[in-house]
């Protein structure tokens, strides 16, 4: 179960014509609407957003998938979000600089359209919850970190993320040969940690299904 969802005023569905002519309805699920937002993709985004060691094009794919939402002025200021987004206006590389003036202007405009929006809230369960913590601190114990540093709670994000945010086997697994790969390769470790690995190809390289 996602963290949070929250609904924004929702666009008109978009339509296609039939044979006859006639328009046909395009069902859309309830995330790929503009207006809904998931708490976890927000944070997840975050974690790439400020993590050192991130790559030029991990930034920019966040970017763009923020790009995508227009979060309440709540969710800016519960996540700060809005303040990393602010601060990457003013990168000194011209092409993150763009792409996040894009997303800032977005939801700048937004909010002169909306002041207040209507939300839905869906928390995790203490399971879940427990399940996650237990995947951060054996990741930040295989990269012999604290559990508060940046690193391991990136990595277990975006091994959640890469299975579609479902704490399923394949998410159990992932994390397991995850912290065995770590703990059975102080090269491995190292580049990790120094970035010469990103996140997103650390978690795709070693992931479960």
């Amino acid at each position: 179960m996602d963290h949070f969802l929250i609904r924004n005023p929702q666009p008109s569905p978009s339509k296609s014509p039939t044979k006859s002519g006639k328009p046909r309805m395009k069902q859309a699920t309830i995330e790929s609407l503009k207006g809904v937002v998931v708490i976890e993709d927000i944070l997840h985004h975050k974690s790439r957003l400020l993590l050192p060691t991130s790559s030029k094009e991990e930034k920019l794919d966040s970017l763009r998938e923020l790009g995508k939402k227009v979060p309440p002025r709540h969710v800016l200021t519960d996540t700060k979000i809005g303040k990393v987004i602010k601060k990457l206006t003013k990168d000194e590389d011209s092409d993150i600089k763009k792409a996040a003036n894009l997303v800032y202007t977005k939801w700048k405009s937004h909010f002169i359209q909306f002041v207040n929006n209507e939300m839905i809230e869906v928390k995790y369960d203490l399971k879940s919850e427990k399940l996650r913590k237990s995947g951060r601190s054996l990741l930040a114990g295989a990269l012999d970190v604290e559990e508060s540093d940046l690193l391991p709670g990136t990595i277990e994000k975006e091994t959640f993320h890469s299975h579609k945010r479902l704490l399923s086997g394949g998410y159990r697994r992932t994390i397991r040969h995850l912290v065995f790969s770590l703990k059975s390769s102080e090269d491995l470790k190292n580049k990790v940690k120094s970035g010469e690995i990103t996140v997103t190809d650390f978690v795709k390289e070693y992931k479960k299904s």
